[in-house]
């Protein structure tokens, strides 16, 4: 066994086959290698990283890593997304995963790569945690309205006309206390190379829409059996261009869905939106990083939450 760390212009074709079907193999998926070059080489680089577990000439494992550019305090640092940790079924439990993770990471911090950000499952948090590589932020925080509550609990399906009311009301009335500053925090998605990278990704399905002053994106889907609209991204970060967009989602798709959702953090109330507590929460949206150039970010502004703009525009978590 062994593993090699390899950019995806570096991947022979029948490497980047053997990566695909090990993710349609241990997820149970179908993508195609057209989803794959979509996915690695559409990226602000031109490549991504992949720590890949050999048998012999067999793909056992693999563990990616997408770059993207940050603004941080104003200055550009890369960054590198991990996602699509798999490892062949036998191959699990013998410390392979540590081997991939502690590679990539080595690679990365030698070719530039400032920090790393991760979004790991329920069942791979344990493991990302006992590798004591990286930082845990702890969970995003969830935040919902309630639109149609038949569609939630099907057997107040009666009350659908109040709740529906309600929200509308709801919304209505925070708008009225929002506020117009906007809201800058250290680290944050550099727009212009991000969004077009981000947005193009194949099997998005994802809607823009604008309100004065800023834009936005969301996506309506089936939701663990709920019609749910999630509120991904707010460009331009204020509670009046927060509110200005449940309002469009509400306007524009009001039969299409059943409850509104956003995760990430918001720093302002009166966004038209509700704090789900954690107990309540859809799952765990675990936040994991690390700092790999110490001298470019100080510390203190790195590992502190409340500093970070983050949001299911990082990674699609659902």
């Amino acid at each position: 066994m062994k593993v090699i760390v390899k950019k995806t212009t570096e991947l022979s074709e029948s490497e980047q086959y053997g990566i695909l079907t090990l993710f349609n193999t241990v997820f149970e998926k179908d993508r195609t290698m057209e989803h794959f070059r979509r996915q690695f080489f559409n990226t602000v680089l031109g490549y991504s990283y992949h720590a890949v577990l050999y048998d012999n000439n067999l793909i056992a494992g693999c563990y990616s890593y997408t770059p993207s550019y940050y603004r941080v305090e104003g200055k550009r640092c890369l960054c590198a997304l991990g996602l699509d940790l798999m490892i062949g079924k036998e191959y699990r439990g013998k410390g392979h995963f540590q081997t991939m993770f502690a590679a990539c990471v080595d690679y990365m911090r030698n070719d530039g790569v400032t920090f790393i950000i991760t979004f790991p499952n329920d069942i791979s948090y344990p493991g990302f945690i006992k590798s004591k590589l990286i930082y845990d932020f702890g969970c995003l925080a969830a935040y919902a309205l309630p639109y149609r509550i038949g569609g939630i609990k099907p057997a107040l399906k009666a009350l659908n006309w109040l709740s529906i009311c309600g929200a509308r009301s709801f919304v209505f009335l925070t708008s009225l206390f929002a506020g117009n500053t906007i809201y800058r925090f250290p680290l944050e998605k550099e727009a212009e190379t991000y969004n077009q990278a981000r947005y193009t990704q194949p099997g998005g399905d994802y809607h823009r829409g604008s309100c004065k002053g800023s834009g936005f994106v969301y996506k309506i889907m089936d939701y663990d059996g709920v019609r749910t609209a999630f509120l991904i991204d707010v460009f331009v970060k204020s509670a009046k261009n927060f509110n200005a967009a449940v309002k469009r989602v509400i306007k524009n798709h009001h039969r299409e869905f059943d409850i509104l959702l956003y995760v990430g953090r918001l720093p302002f109330g009166a966004h038209g939106l509700i704090t789900v507590p954690k107990q309540f929460s859809p799952k765990n949206f675990h936040f994991l990083g690390q700092l790999l150039q110490e001298d470019v970010i100080k510390t203190d502004v790195f590992f502190n939450l409340n500093n970070w703009d983050i949001n299911l525009s990082n990674y699609d978590l659902l």
